[in-house]
């Protein structure tokens, strides 16, 4: 992977992360991300030289340690976590730093949730449909992305991005209201998914007819791109925070960590997976029991 072909989707996923994700960022986003469409994989030894080329060059700059590094685009600056508050990326060098180690045996095996959702699937021509036809949409200055307002339906935060490529992004925040993966989960995720449908569908109503233009694909095609997929357990926690992440053999990044959900603390334990494949499939295998999408949308 050469150095243009690096730096480009490094940049826009640090512009991204800061202006877009609203947080600092460290070597942890970079292992494995997205940009267009495209997936770019990176060691922490790159990381670290490519950020000291940005660092020299006035693009970004260190924000603070906490353990690991933490940066930001120049001028986007972040306040350090205070002691004893959650930091969803301090990581504990390993597993018997911490000091409730048996608390992580009450996590459940059969009560699983889904969280940080990603999507991406394409659409001919919505991009210049979309800018040329709907001025008050800004572009990013240098991506050229569109960024809708964020949809808050069904007590998820959905974020739609508009790619100059024509292909388009959906990211799902649901931290503190997971997902579950069960039948009412993939009801409440499909239905919210499909108030995004309908909002791109207004957005292109007055394409030209001159223009060929795909209609938007059912989000049952969508390829998941990423979700974190774990349990959290079922009893409060009260000891120390702390968060505990690794890498699994498939360079997937596996985490430990204690989370606050609605004024109580609680073990999450999860894995970044990527799945790359369609919402459909990749839900039906994640499902206790095989559920097909339209069979479930059909009962409620």
């Amino acid at each position: 992977m050469g150095k243009v072909k690096l730096d480009y989707p490094m940049k826009i996923h640090m512009q991204r992360l800061v202006l877009i994700e609203k947080r600092p960022f460290c070597y942890i986003d970079f292992l494995d991300f997205e940009v267009d469409g495209k997936r770019y994989k990176m060691t922490h030894g790159t990381f670290r030289n490519k950020i000291s080329t940005f660092i020299k060059n006035g693009l970004i700059e260190l924000e603070y340690y906490s353990v690991q590094a933490f940066y930001s685009l120049k001028g986007y600056h972040f306040t350090k976590p205070k002691q004893g508050m959650t930091d969803n990326r301090t990581v504990v060098p390993n597993l018997s730093s911490v000091s409730s180690v048996s608390f992580i045996d009450t996590l459940p095996a059969d009560k699983h949730a889904l969280h940080d959702i990603r999507f991406r699937f394409k659409v001919d021509n919505i991009w210049t449909i979309v800018s040329t036809n709907h001025p008050e949409l800004e572009l990013n200055a240098k991506s050229k992305d569109i960024s809708l307002k964020p949809i808050v339906t069904h007590d998820l935060t959905i974020k739609t991005i508009i790619h100059h490529t024509d292909t388009v992004s959906v990211i799902v925040g649901c931290s503190l209201n997971p997902v579950a993966v069960d039948a009412n989960g993939v009801v409440r995720l499909s239905n919210a998914l499909t108030c995004v449908e309908e909002r791109l569908l207004r957005y292109i109503e007055c394409a030209p007819r001159s223009l060929s233009l795909s209609s938007i694909p059912d989000h049952e095609s969508w390829i998941v791109t990423m979700w974190h997929f774990g349990t959290d357990s079922p009893i409060e926690y009260t000891d120390e925070k702390f968060e505990v992440a690794w890498e699994d053999g498939q360079n997937a990044l596996m985490r430990i960590y204690t989370k606050d959900l609605n004024r109580v603390t609680r073990i999450r334990k999860e894995s970044q997976e990527y799945p790359n494949k369609r919402f459909d499939e990749a839900i039906s295998e994640k499902l206790p029991t095989v559920i097909k999408m339209r069979a479930v949308s059909k009962d409620v």
